[in-house]
């Protein structure tokens, strides 16, 4: 990856003892060599025993009073715990995010880690990257009203991308990250999933229909 400079905040660096300027090293938003190799090593890995890919991510759940819950697992040799509740209009306590803020941040996850990726894969920069998430939940579905699903109607993913690539290149990484997340490949076979892309801040997509904005 081509080493990148900044300069202090007055435009210049602390001069070194032959006068000159210098300039502290940054880091990019995205190492897209080091996640090209990471990425075409699993690819290989996976070419050569498929065994390889068999991913059986568990958690334990327990309920802690009425409807708050607290998650614990074990990744990367360490232990992580989640707390999960409700409004207390709804019996909760308040004492976490609810499992719909859970659900929605799980997918950005997903989407942002397989954008950086298609960034590296396709040798696009991306300088800076948002993700915003919504969704439609009519509570008389989970409540037994017929006639209401109890689940989310659709998602709205509207992603902001700093970047110099064309729009149409841009979009062909998200539409590479887009068909690799699981958890968003996964929604889309239950709900319709909408899209808006805004690049240095000029809308490029938009399939977003008048019943979901």
């Amino acid at each position: 990856m081509p080493e990148l400079y900044t300069s202090d905040r007055s435009g210049a660096g602390p001069a070194d003892r032959s006068g000159r300027c210098g300039r502290r090293p940054v880091i990019a938003l995205i190492d897209r060599d080091t996640l090209r190799v990471n990425h075409e090593r699993v690819v290989a890995r996976l070419s050569a025993d498929a065994t390889f890919g068999l991913m059986r991510p568990t958690v334990h759940a327990r309920l802690v009073r009425d409807v708050s819950v607290e998650s614990v697992f074990v990744q990367y040799d360490r232990t992580f715990t989640f707390n999960g509740d409700e409004a207390r209009e709804r019996a909760g306590h308040e004492t976490g995010p609810s499992p719909m803020r859970y659900f929605l941040s799980g997918i950005a996850f997903c989407l942002a880690g397989w954008y950086a990726k298609g960034s590296a894969v396709l040798d696009v920069p991306i300088d800076g990257l948002e993700l915003d998430l919504r969704t439609l939940l009519d509570m008389r579905g989970e409540h037994g009203f017929d006639g209401h699903p109890p689940n989310p109607q659709y998602l709205v993913v509207e992603v902001s991308v700093t970047s110099v690539a064309p729009p149409a290149t841009v979009l062909e990484v998200i539409d590479w990250g887009g068909a690799r997340c699981p958890l968003s490949a996964l929604v889309r076979t239950a709900i319709p999933v909408y899209e808006r892309v805004i690049l240095d801040g000029e809308l490029i997509r938009d399939t977003v229909p008048v019943e979901a904005r």
